[in-house]
C-alpha cells in the first residue's frame, strides 16, 4: 500500500524505521519532509553521516508544494505575508463595516485578520469561494442577531479574495489547493518518488491532502511517522491526526517502545517518565542523577542556574549540540539569555523575532520615513535617523546636534534639521524622499536610500560578516523584501492605496528573525515544538510556571469553536476546530521529557526579580509524583546576590564571590587633586573669579565641575537662570536709556511712568535672544509673569527714599585688558561681575539682584554660618576699584516686594529707610565682617591653588542636597 503510517511512543526508533527506508531508495531521489527548518539542517547531517549525501532533499511541507507545483506545470505569484496584510487591509477598507468597524480601528486588527483568512484558506478547497464562504455564514446566522456580523466577517474575506485577483496573486493556501489539484489532474508528472514525512505530530487539511494526493492518486510511496500510543493521555492531542490519517486508507505499523538509547545510568528514571507521564497509578522510582529541578527566584537566576549547569557539561566533554534549553516563548528570553550566556562564554543558537524598529538599521530607516513623510516628527526621529551606523563619517556630530536640540528645545524635526543645517550640509535625502510623495516612486526612493543606509558602515571595506554582525544583514534583506512586496501590489491593482503614513505603519510591524542557527558547536534554546524531531544528551524545561508552561488560551477574535461547530451543522462548511489547549500542552511536556537521554532539567521560579510570588506550574508536580523522594534540586533565591565560592560557574563570578564574602572596605572620595599638570595651572594663576570661589565656598566638588570641567549640558538653561540673565539685560538697558532721556538713572514717581515704558520696550526686543523655556506653552506666561515682577521692582525703586543713584550696571572686574582683575589685597586678585553699584557723596552700595522671592537667607546673621561672602567681596572690590567707601552690600529679590537683606552701615542717612535692622551694623562691626570676609577669600583661595577637594552635598544645591550624584565620590 503505498501510503504506510508509522507509530509509536517517543524513543521507538520511529526515525530508524523512516530514515532506514529512504536510505533504502536513494537511487530514487526520495523527498523528506521536516516541519521546521532548523529540522532541515539536523536531518541533512544526519543523513550525511550515515551516507547519504546525494539523492534525497529535505524539505518542509511549503517547498514541498512548490516542488508539486513545479513537477504539476501549476505556476502562480505567491504573496508574502506583507503582500497579504496590504490586501487584507484593503479589503477591510472596502468593505463597510459596522458592527466590527470599532475593532477595525486598531492596528491589530489586520494582522488578526490576515490570520483568519489564512485559515479560512486551510480548511478545504471549499473555503476557496468566496461565495461558499458567504453562503455558510449566512446558513448560520440566518435572519438572527448575528447577521450583521456574518456579513461583514464575509465581505472582509470576499474583498480579500478579490484583492489577491487583482494583484495577480495567490496566497499560499490557494497555490498549494492548486498545485494538488493540478497533480491530481495530471498524476504521472510526480513519478514514482517516495515521499518520507517525520517530525509531526499535527497536519493541517492542505497537508493531508497532498499526501492523499501522492500517495492514493499518484501511486508513490508515502511513509509518514506519528508520534502515537493508543489509549495514552500524553498523546490524546494527537488521536484525530491518527485517524485522520488512517482514514487516508494508510497502513499502520505500530513500533513498541525502546530504551536502548538512554545513558545506562539514566535508563531507568528517563524511560518510566516517558512511560509513566500523565498515567494513573504509575509508580515512583529514583530519580538519580537522570532528572534535576531548579527553583529560582526570578527569570535571571533561572537563566543562571540553567547557565551554570550547562556549562558544568560543557566542561564535562558534552557537545553543546547535545544540550536543549527548551522555553515555552524563548523571544522573551532573548535578552537575558545573551547577557548570561554571553558571560558564560555559553556558544548558543535562538530563533528569535525583533521588530524593525529595534534594530539600529531598521530604527534609522523608519526615522527617515518619519522625518521626510509624517507631519509629528520629532527632534528624536530626525536623531534617530542621523545615527543609523555609517550614514555620518563623525558621529559626534550627532551627539552635538542633541546637545544643541536640548539646550534650544527643539521638539520638531523641522527644527533640528534648521540647527543642523545652521552648522552642517543640507539634508537632501529627506527632500527627495518627500518629493517622491507615495506610491511606487516612494518606496523605489526608499529602497535606495535603505541600500545607502545598510552599506555605510562598510562602504570600501569588502567586509566579511560573521555572528552578531549577519543581524544587519537580515534586517537590510527583510526590509527590502518588504518593500518590494509593496511596489508590486502597487504596480498589480491601482485600486490600493499605499501614502507614507501606511508604508511606516507596515514597517513599525515588520518583524525579522534574527539569531544564530542551530549548529553542532551550539546549545539550541528553542520551543518545543523545534525538539521533536531530534534528541539531546540534555534538555533543560524552564519557564514552567502556570499561564507560561502550560500555557493559556488565546481567543479566537472572529469566530470561536462554538460558532465553527454551529457553521459546520448549518451549512457543511468545516472550519478548523482549535483542540484542546491542555491537551496540546501536556503532550509538548511529554515532548520535552522524552528529548533527554542522559540529564533532564526541569526549571521554575518561586517569585519574580522584585519578590512577588509566582506559582510553579503543575507540571513539576506531574513529573516529581514519579520520582521518589530525595531528587536534585537546586535553588537561587533573592538574597542570593551572588554565587558561593565553591559553586561559582566562572572566574568572574567567583570573584564576586570573594569579594562579597571578603571584608568590607568602605572606599574614600579623594581628599585632593592630584594631577600635576591642573595644580600647576591653579597655583600660578593670576586671578580667581568671584563665583569659583563661591562655588568652592559652597562645595569644592561644585567647583571642580563648574569651573575645571565645565561639562556641557545636554538640557537647556534652568528656566530660573535664563530668567535671570534676561532680567539683568533688560533692567540694564532700562537703566541706561532713562538716564539718556531723563538725565538720571534713578526711578522716581516722577519718571516712573518713562522707566515702565523703557522696561516693556526692552523686554520686547530682547526677548528672542532669551529662551524663558523649552515648551513653547510655557514661554508666554513666562515672560508675562517676569514683566509684572520687573514692573513691580520698578515701583519698589520709585518707592526708595535716600540719595544713592545707579552708577554703575554690570561692573565687570577683570575680564580682558580694559578691566583688568582688582588686588583686594597683595597676592590675591580677582575678576568678576557685579549686578549694580549705587552711589553718593564718595560712598557705594552694592545690589545683587535675585530672581528668586525671597532672600532672607542672604542676610548678615547667616553670612558665617553659611560661608557666605560675596556681597563682602563686591564691597572690598568697589573699595580697591572705584575707590569709594562701601556702605552696604544687599541682596534684592525681583519676584517679590521683599526687603532687601545683606548689609548696610549705621548711621549713613543717605541709604534711606526699608532696611531690616538686624542687617544695619555699626562701624566697627561692619568693617569687622569685611574683614572677616576677606579672610574666607584668603583662605578658599589657598584651598583652590592647593588642590583641596572635599565634598558638602548640604550646601551644594540651592536647595540642599548634592548637585552632580553621578561624579561626586562622597556618600554623606
Amino acid at each position: 500500500m503505498p501510503l504506510t503510517l508509522v507509530t509509536g511512543p517517543a524513543n521507538a526508533a520511529k526515525a530508524g524505521e523512516v530514515l532506514g527506508g529512504l536510505r533504502g531508495r536513494l537511487d530514487d531521489e526520495p523527498i523528506l519532509v521536516v516541519p521546521a527548518f532548523q529540522d532541515v539542517e539536523h536531518a541533512q547531517r544526519e543523513l550525511a553521516d550515515r551516507g547519504a549525501v546525494f539523492g534525497v532533499s529535505v524539505l518542509r511541507f511549503d517547498r514541498l508544494f512548490r516542488e508539486i507545483g513545479r513537477r504539476s506545470g501549476h505556476t502562480e505569484w505567491v504573496a508574502s505575508e506583507v503582500q497579504r496584510e496590504l490586501i487584507v487591509e484593503g479589503a477591510v477598507r472596502r468593505a463597510q463595516l459596522e458592527l466590527l468597524a470599532a475593532s477595525a480601528g486598531h492596528r491589530g486588527f489586520v494582522r488578526a485578520a490576515a490570520r483568519f483568512v489564512a485559515e479560512v484558506g486551510r480548511s478545504g478547497r471549499d473555503a476557496l469561494q468566496p461565495g461558499r464562504f458567504t453562503r455558510a455564514l449566512r446558513d448560520w446566522a440566518d435572519d438572527g442577531p448575528r447577521r450583521r456580523y456574518a456579513e461583514e466577517v464575509a465581505a472582509v474575506y470576499r474583498g480579500y479574495r478579490d484583492g489577491l485577483e487583482a494583484a495577480g496573486l495567490a496566497d499560499a493556501e490557494s497555490f498549494a489547493w492548486h498545485a494538488d489539484d493540478a497533480l491530481r489532474r495530471e498524476p504521472s508528472s510526480w513519478g514514482q518518488t517516495p515521499l518520507f514525512v517525520y517530525g509531526f505530530d499535527d497536519f493541517n487539511p492542505l497537508q493531508l491532502d497532498a499526501l492523499e494526493t501522492i500517495a492514493n492518486h499518484c501511486g508513490a510511496d508515502v511513509c509518514v511517522s506519528l508520534p502515537y500510543e493508543r489509549g495514552r493521555a500524553a498523546f490524546k492531542t494527537v488521536a484525530n491526526v491518527h485517524q485522520n490519517l488512517l482514514g487516508l486508507g494508510a497502513r499502520e505499523q505500530v513500533l513498541p517502545p525502546l530504551d536502548d538509547h538512554y545513558a545506562p545510568e539514566s535508563r531507568a528514571a528517563l524511560h518510566h517518565v516517558e512511560r509513566s507521564l500523565f498515567e494513573d497509578d504509575a509508580t515512583a522510582v529514583e530519580a538519580g542523577g537522570a532528572i534535576a529541578f531548579h527553583s529560582a527566584a526570578g527569570q535571571r537566576a533561572e537563566i543562571e542556574l540553567a547557565g551554570a549547569r550547562v556549562l558544568d557539561l560543557l566542561r564535562g566533554g558534552v557537545e553543546a549540540g547535545d544540550i536543549a534549553v527548551v522555553l515555552r516563548r524563548p523571544g522573551d528570553y532573548a535578552s537575558l539569555l545573551e547577557q548570561v550566556f554571553g558571560a558564560y562564554d555559553i556558544p548558543f543558537s535562538i530563533d528569535r523575532s525583533l521588530g524593525l524598529e529595534h534594530s539600529g538599521l531598521g530604527r534609522g530607516l523608519i526615522a527617515l520615513v518619519r522625518c521626510a513623510a509624517a507631519a509629528d516628527a520629532t527632534a528624536g526621529d530626525l536623531l534617530a535617523w542621523l545615527r543609523t551606523p555609517g550614514l555620518l563619517k563623525k558621529p559626534v556630530l550627532a551627539d552635538r546636534l542633541e546637545a544643541s536640540v536640548r539646550r534650544e528645545g527643539a521638539h520638531s524635526a523641522a527644527e533640528a534639521r534648521a540647527l543642523w543645517e545652521r552648522e552642517h550640509w543640507k539634508l537632501d535625502d529627506l527632500d527627495r524622499l518627500r518629493q517622491a510623495r507615495a506610491g511606487v516612486d516612494f518606496l523605489t526612493e526608499l529602497e535606495r536610500q535603505l541600500g545607502r543606509l545598510f552599506a555605510g558602515p562598510y562602504r570600501r571595506q569588502a567586509a566579511i560578516l560573521r555572528g552578531p554582525e549577519l543581524d544587519d544583514p537580515r534586517v537590510y534583506a527583510a526590509a527590502r523584501e518588504a518593500l518590494a512586496e509593496l511596489r508590486a501590489v502597487l504596480e498589480a491593482d491601482p485600486r490600493t492605496r499605499l501614502g507614507p503614513e501606511r508604508v511606516l505603519a507596515l514597517l513599525h510591524e515588520l518583524r525579522v528573525h534574527l539569531g544564530e542557527p542551530p549548529q553542532p558547536d551550539r546549545v539550541q534554546v528553542a520551543e518545543p515544538e523545534a525538539i521533536r524531531a531530534r534528541r539531546f544528551e540534555a534538555v533543560f524545561v524552564c519557564g514552567l510556571q502556570e499561564g507560561e508552561f502550560p500555557k493559556g488560551t488565546l481567543p479566537e477574535p472572529f469566530l470561536p469553536d462554538e460558532d465553527r461547530r454551529a457553521i459546520a451543522r448549518a451549512s457543511g462548511l468545516r472550519l478548523p476546530i482549535r483542540e484542546d489547549r491542555l491537551d496540546r500542552e501536556r503532550y509538548l511536556l511529554y515532548v520535552c521529557c522524552s528529548r533527554a537521554e542522559r540529564l533532564l532539567v526541569l526549571s521554575s521560579r518561586s517569585s519574580d526579580e522584585e519578590g512577588n510570588p509566582q506559582p510553579e506550574s503543575f507540571f513539576v508536580e506531574d513529573v516529581r509524583d514519579l520520582l521518589a523522594p530525595g531528587a536534585a534540586e537546586s535553588t537561587r533565591s533573592l538574597s542570593d546576590v551572588t554565587w558561593r565560592a565553591e559553586d561559582a560557574p566562572t572566574a568572574g563570578e567567583l570573584e564576586r564571590a570573594l569579594a562579597a564574602a571578603g571584608p568590607r572596605r568602605v572606599e574614600l572620595p579623594p581628599s585632593r587633586l592630584t594631577a600635576e599638570p591642573l595644580l600647576k595651572r591653579l597655583a600660578t594663576r593670576d586671578a580667581v573669579s568671584a563665583g569659583a570661589l563661591e562655588n568652592f565656598a559652597d562645595c569644592p566638588v561644585k567647583w571642580l565641575v563648574k569651573n575645571i570641567l565645565r561639562p556641557n549640558e545636554l538640557v537647556p538653561d534652568p528656566e530660573q537662570m535664563v530668567r535671570g540673565r534676561y532680567a539683568h539685560s533688560v533692567l540694564q538697558r532700562t537703566f541706561e536709556r532713562l538716564r539718556g532721556e531723563s538725565g538720571s538713572r534713578r526711578v522716581t514717581q516722577a519718571n516712573l511712568a518713562q522707566a515702565e515704558r523703557l522696561l516693556a520696550e526692552e523686554l520686547r526686543s530682547q526677548r528672542s535672544d532669551f529662551q524663558l523655556s523649552p515648551k513653547q506653552t510655557r514661554v508666554k506666561a513666562a515672560a508675562r509673569r517676569l514683566e509684572f515682577d520687573l514692573l513691580r521692582f520698578l515701583r519698589r525703586e520709585a518707592e526708595r527714599d535716600g540719595s544713592f543713584e545707579p552708577a554703575y550696571l554690570e561692573l565687570p572686574f577683570g575680564d580682558g585688558d580694559t578691566s583688568p582683575p582688582v588686588e583686594i589685597e597683595p597676592g590675591l586678585k580677582v575678576r568678576g561681575r557685579i549686578d549694580r553699584v549705587d552711589t553718593s557723596d564718595g560712598m557705594a552700595l552694592v545690589i545683587d539682584y535675585k530672581s528668586g522671592k525671597r532672600v532672607d537667607s542672604y542676610k548678615v546673621g547667616s553670612w558665617e554660618a553659611e560661608n557666605r561672602f560675596q556681597a563682602a567681596l563686591y564691597m572690598l572690590v568697589v573699595e580697591r576699584l572705584l575707590e569709594l567707601r562701601a556702605a552696604g552690600g544687599v541682596y534684592v529679590p525681583l519676584g517679590s516686594t521683599d526687603s532687601p537683606r545683606g548689609m548696610v552701615a549705621q548711621g549713613v542717612e543717605e541709604l534711606g529707610a526699608g532696611y531690616k535692622r538686624t542687617d544695619v551694623l555699626p562701624p566697627d562691626e561692619f568693617r569687622a565682617k569685611l574683614d572677616w570676609a576677606l579672610g574666607q577669600v584668603r583662605r578658599t583661595d589657598a584651598r583652590m591653588r592647593g588642590g583641596e577637594l572635599g565634598c558638602d552635598p548640604d550646601q551644594c544645591a540651592w536647595n540642599g542636597g548634592c548637585s552632580y550624584p553621578s561624579i561626586c565620590r562622597c556618600e554623606a
